[in-house]
């Protein structure tokens, strides 16, 4: 089973959020303890990787294991929408921006991954219904309030905890 397109990572349509975003820990397998908002060292300047080819080598097994499930490209997408640039080096409004948005998109890619998945495995319409309820909300995922994030975290958790119990 796989997960639809808009639910996979491609890296070729994103700036390196996970590369900057997130902390990281060397004992999580990427290589060195990295702070949140802070590019990883081996980031270039055309944000891609400068030891992707010996990442594992290296001790990065964390990062050819992590999976933003699309939400990169996504916010990539989404800033070069509302600024003409996803560029956070040079545009400080674009990182802070970015840098809020992420961990919210990444959680509804991950809402909408569980979603998809359960919807094909039991074959229970309503939960790809909600999935597609969720998706329309995209264009506003970024700039969701803590209560509208809180509000589709109960309605997923509701959605999904039948599944749970069979």
């Amino acid at each position: 089973m796989q997960l639809p397109q808009r639910l996979k990572a491609d890296c070729s349509a994103c700036v390196a959020l996970c590369c900057v975003i997130p902390p990281f820990d060397a004992v999580q397998g990427f290589g060195f303890d990295k702070p949140a908002e802070t590019a990883c060292h081996h980031l270039c300047a055309d944000h891609r990787c400068g030891i992707h080819d010996r990442l594992i080598d290296l001790g990065f097994p964390g990062c050819i294991a992590f999976d933003c499930l699309g939400a990169g490209q996504r916010l990539t997408a989404l800033a070069v929408e509302r600024f003409g640039s996803a560029d956070w080096r040079a545009q400080p409004e674009v990182a802070r921006w970015l840098f809020a948005a992420y961990p919210r998109v990444r959680q509804v890619q991950e809402w909408l991954a569980q979603l998809s998945l359960a919807a094909a495995v039991s074959g229970q319409a309503g939960l790809q219904a909600l999935a597609d309820e969720l998706e329309a909300e995209a264009p506003r995922w970024a700039d969701w309030r803590a209560d509208e994030l809180v509000g589709w975290q109960h309605r997923v958790a509701d959605a999904l905890a039948p599944l749970a119990r069979e």
